[in-house]
Order: structure tokens, then C-alpha cells, then sequence
């Protein structure tokens, strides 16, 4: 793997601080009453990093709607999705299960549709990434489902809005509103494409990408490769693009809070938002199987020094993919609250019962974040793409990668990496070599952790998966 020692701060990331914590939501040895809502909105925004949005710190515009929602809410800076991608972060959240094998679709236990659907509460589904409804079971308990089919959010905002103007008033719903922005290809529509120019890290990131420049020549000697100045402008185009379908996905979660006020729900209806992964934007090296497959496939690296950074979402836990927004804000819920321990999105599927009062089913994994832990919760794990990660909080993060990811051959070591989020909140320098004795405290962790969840999961792709996987990008040869 390309060598990230090198040391840079850019201006927009904060500085994470992980605490050690009896709870999630109220202050530590104390408890929280669940508030009363009447209804729940869990909007996911898919590929959606925490720190592209105002409320966690990002400079650019991207966000008023939910830098207000998180104003009049509680906003937890440290939450972490179990999964590098779509599929097993959404099994995970909507199972209440941990995923730690390949899964390609929901398992048998009930989902949180069909627990809510149980007590009585309507159910609606907006689903716009189509990974999710191709055979996946993620129509289980859900009264009312939409497959919007990779269509844009103000789309699915829509969808929403239409589907509560012909609901019966008077029962109560739980909604799941999930877009696909800011999902790649970034193509925000003319109206939310508003960012231009130099990103904000620009100067603290053209050091690394200098220094990258000169190991193209080791992965591709054909010299056909975009100029440097030529790469660095595409890489800016694409991270605005991005920002700009940030900002098209905050228009989409106000027309289903619009949506919300005009119905005058808005004080009864606990709003969830959060995201299912982050997006990598060139921050940190690419993987040399991925290099490799571009030069196998392009015939070289035809977009020179861009090729060599990390872009999308595949089996990387650096912060900016693994770390995403979570906000609460409804009954019940603190105004102007930010939570600093660690959070996960396992969580969630309990957190939404109880707000709603619908028994939990005992087969969940996760705990409420309104009431006491039984523990701290001290590790989040996640898995994704035969790559395991675990943080812990004092900050410590391992990830361990299949070893054909560095194209080693046969049998052997699993390669990883450590980082020290405290030190070294930016993930540039790596401690697996210097520091063994916490690489085998978390190897121990993420090895226990296999082995207390694991369990029997259907792992057979089916073609309709396979042809949406494809077309979102996750296989080669589109």
C-alpha cells in the first residue's frame, strides 16, 4: 500500500474526541424517559459523510435544512455505520443484527417494519438505492413500499409527501425515507450545483497528492496519464459535485419535513436521520488491487494521480467513510445537544421501538440510545467487503483486510492497518508495526466478535443483484 506517513491538518476536519460513556443520549450514570412520539421518520441519506454537512463543521452551504433539524435536535459527532456499504450497513440496521460475513439479504429474525407493523402502526418504505430491492427482504412489514429506483431526492421527498396527503389522519406510521444522493455518479441537478473551485483542505491535501504523483510511473510506465494540474481539477470538480448533491439532499429531507408541518405532525413525530456509509474524496491512498484492476481494465492509469486515491466506498474505515451523521430531534428529544461518545447504527431499530413503545424482539443486538446501556459501549465493529474494523473509545482503530487487497498471494498474515484517532485524527500515520500490543488487544476484540455473532446467512448472489450491484458500481464492467 502506498506509504501515508506524511503528516497534513486540513482546515475542515474536526477533531475527534471519543469518550468513554454509560449511555449515548443523557449525561453519563443517568437515564433518559423515551419521548412520547406518536409517529417515527427514519431518513437515511445514502453515501452521505458526516463532515460534508454545516452541522458538523463543513464550511460550504451544503446543509441549512439539516444544520436546523440538528439546531432543534441532538446531533452525535462520533456515530459509525456497521457497514463500508449499502448492503450489509442497511441488513445490520434494519435486522438489529450484527453483519460479519457476506450477506445478501435480510435473515429471518424479525425487521424493524415488521416489529412496528406487529404493534399495529402503519409502515411505508421510500426506497431509492435499488440495491436494497432486489430480492433482499427489505419489503418485510411494510404496509405501503415505494422502489424509486435510483431516483433523485427531491423525488423521494416527494413520494413522501404525496403518501402522507392521502393517509388517514388518524393512524399512527412509521416512514423509512431513503435517498440515494449523494451516491456516485454525482450529478446534482443545475440548481444545487453551486460549489466551484478549490475545496476548503485543498492546500493541506496537494502535499500528499504531489508525493502520489511520482509512484505513477510504478503502476502504469505507458506515460498516458492526466497531467498533475489536469488530475487536481477533475479530483476539485468531483468534490464539489459531490457537495452539490449533499446540498440537493438537504431539499429533499426539508420537503419531507415541509411535508411533516403541513400535516401538523411536526411535534409529535420523532425524526431520525442518518446515513448508511460515507464517501472516501481522494483524502487517502487507493487500494493496489484497485490500481491494479484500473490499469488492467483502462490499460493504464488514464486519470493520473486521481487513480492512486481513494474514491467511492469500498472496504475503507478511514473517518471519512466510516464516520456518518446521526441527528434526533422530535418529542422528548434535547435542543442543541452534541453527543461526543461512541454511537452506531445498530442502535437505531431499538432506539425507534422504544420511542414508539413497541416491545423489543429478543433476538436484537443493539441497545436503545434514551435508556442506560447494561455496559459503555466501549467498540463499534463493522464489516464489509471480507474487511473487518473495529474503534474502540480511547480512539484505537483496527482494520483488517483480506490479503489479496495488497495483492498478497496464498496463505498467510491478514494485513491492517492502526491508527491513533486521537493523535492522529486524520489517519495519516500508521501503528500497526510500532504498536503490536494494541493491534493484538483489537485483533482479540474483532476475533471474539466473529465468533459471538455469527450465524447462518444466505451469501448466494442472485442475477437481479448482481445487475444492481453493476449498475451502482460496485463490480467492474459496467
Amino acid at each position: 500500500m502506498p506509504d501515508t506517513s506524511q503528516s497534513f491538518v486540513p482546515v475542515i476536519r474536526r477533531t475527534l474526541t471519543l469518550a468513554v460513556a454509560a449511555c449515548l443520549v443523557a449525561a453519563c450514570g443517568d437515564s433518559q424517559e423515551p419521548p412520547p412520539a406518536r409517529n417515527v421518520v427514519l431518513i437515511v441519506a445514502d453515501t452521505l459523510r458526516a463532515d460534508r454537512l454545516g452541522c458538523y463543521g463543513y464550511p460550504r452551504a451544503t446543509s441549512p435544512t439539516l444544520d436546523a433539524l440538528a439546531a432543534r435536535g441532538t446531533l452525535y459527532e462520533n456515530a459509525h455505520s456497521q457497514g463500508c456499504w449499502t448492503v450489509p450497513s442497511m441488513i445490520s440496521m434494519i435486522s438489529g443484527l450484527y453483519v460479519t460475513k457476506d450477506e445478501t439479504k435480510l435473515p429471518e429474525p424479525t425487521t424493524l417494519n415488521e416489529a412496528i407493523a406487529a404493534a399495529g402502526i402503519d409502515t411505508a418504505a421510500f426506497l431509492a438505492n435499488e440495491v436494497l430491492v432486489t430480492d433482499r427482504g427489505f419489503e418485510r412489514g411494510v404496509g405501503h413500499f415505494v422502489d424509486l429506483h435510483n431516483q433523485d431526492a427531491l423525488t423521494v421527498g416527494d413520494a413522501f409527501a404525496n403518501w402522507l396527503e392521502s393517509r388517514p389522519e388518524d393512524r399512527r406510521f412509521f416512514a423509512w425515507v431513503h435517498f440515494i444522493d449523494p451516491h456516485q455518479p454525482y450529478e446534482p441537478k443545475p440548481e444545487f450545483d453551486l460549489f466551484q473551485g478549490e475545496r476548503p483542505d485543498r492546500a493541506e491535501l496537494l502535499p500528499r497528492w504531489r508525493e502520489w504523483q511520482t509512484k505513477i510511473g510504478e503502476w502504469d510506465p505507458s506515460g498516458q496519464s492526466l497531467d498533475f494540474d489536469a488530475a487536481v481539477a477533475h479530483m476539485e470538480l468531483e468534490n464539489s459535485r459531490y457537495d452539490g448533491e449533499v446540498r440537493q439532499t438537504d431539499e429533499g429531507v426539508k420537503r419531507v419535513l415541509d411535508a411533516l408541518a403541513k400535516h401538523g405532525l411536526v411535534d409529535d413525530t420523532l425524526i431520525v436521520f442518518a446515513s448508511d456509509h460515507g464517501e472516501m474524496l481522494f483524502e487517502q491512498p487507493n487500494a493496489p488491487v484497485l490500481i491494479k484492476d484500473k490499469v488492467t481494465r483502462e490499460g493504464g492509469l488514464k486519470k493520473g494521480v486521481q487513480d492512486l486515491c481513494a474514491n467511492g466506498h469500498r472496504p475503507w474505515y478511514y473517518e471519512d467513510l466510516w464516520n456518518t451523521p446521526l441527528i434526533l430531534a422530535g418529542p422528548g428529544i434535547p435542543s442543541g445537544v452534541r453527543r461526543k461518545e461512541l454511537a452506531q447504527n445498530l442502535d437505531i431499530y431499538p432506539t425507534i421501538l422504544e420511542a414508539l413503545d413497541v416491545a423489543p424482539p429478543k433476538h436484537l443486538q443493539g441497545h436503545s440510545i434514551f435508556t442506560q446501556r447494561p455496559e459503555p459501549l466501549e467498540r463499534v465493529h463493522a464489516y464489509g467487503h471480507q474487511t473487518s474494523a473495529v474503534v474502540d473509545a480511547q480512539g484505537r482503530k483496527l482494520v483488517v483486510y483480506p490479503r489479496q487487497w495488497l495483492l498478497l498471494d496464498g496463505a498467510g498474515e491478514a494485513p491492517k492497518l492502526l491508527f491513533d484517532l486521537r493523535a492522529d485524527p486524520l489517519e495519516v500515520r500508521d501503528l500497526a508495526a510500532s504498536r503490536p500490543d494494541d493491534v493484538k488487544v483489537l485483533q482479540g476484540a474483532i476475533d471474539a466478535w466473529h465468533d459471538a455473532n455469527d450465524r447462518a446467512a444466505d451469501t448466494e448472489m442472485t442475477p437481479e443483484q448482481e445487475r444492481a450491484l453493476r449498475q451502482n458500481g460496485y463490480l467492474d464492467g459496467k
